[in-house]
């Protein structure tokens, strides 16, 4: 019963964001990243675990110039399908991007490369729609879960647009809330995400 309503959700949201106008979305956008740039948990963090955005997430281009513009460690998302795991690994330029699993740009993988959040360290995290406990629903493969359950610790800021906020989502076990979640209209933060 959960799954189906997670895919009926999943169907809604990218509906609705193949249907915003493209200068709302890139308006969004911005005004996301320029809430992210404010963000004290983002200027104070050295390391920022990021994504490189498919077309129906929040753009993140901006975001991710700016960490390499200030020197932060940045680290994109690589998938293992086979194991159903996900780790993250160090972006020095955006040039040295090719495509990984679901043609998401990922950087080179290497021992060197692999990052493990320290306690100065922010991840944000992509999803299509969120709920006002922190609860987020995402593409539906299960990997930034199981990522947060293996790293309890990691500070969780999704990005996501209003439009795609909705009162409760259905979870279960597995699901892990997020701290907080920017829009382009506020910052909420989540008593349950702690």
């Amino acid at each position: 019963m959960i799954r189906e309503e997670k895919q009926r959700l999943r169907r809604e949201m990218l509906r609705l964001r193949k249907e915003m106008p493209a200068a709302q979305r890139t308006a969004a956008d911005a005004a996301i990243a320029e809430r992210v740039l404010s963000d004290r948990a983002f200027q104070c963090a050295e390391t920022v675990l990021l994504y490189a955005a498919m077309p129906h997430e929040v753009g993140t281009a901006r975001l991710i110039g700016a960490c390499l513009s200030a020197g932060k460690t940045l680290g994109l998302p690589v998938c293992d399908t086979a194991a159903h795991t996900m780790q993250f690994y160090r972006l020095s330029d955006t040039a040295e991007l090719s495509a990984g699993a679901y043609g998401i740009p990922v950087p080179p993988v290497s021992e060197a490369r692999l990052l493990e959040p320290e306690q100065n360290t922010l991840m944000l995290v992509p999803m299509l729609c969120f709920d006002s406990e922190g609860y987020r629903l995402g593409a539906g493969g299960g990997f930034y879960d199981r990522y947060f359950a293996a790293h309890p610790g990691l500070q969780r800021l999704g990005l996501c647009y209003a439009a795609c906020r909705i009162p409760l989502l259905p979870h279960d076990r597995y699901d892990i809330p997020l701290q907080r979640c920017i829009t382009e209209q506020t910052t909420e933060e989540f008593s349950h995400g702690k």
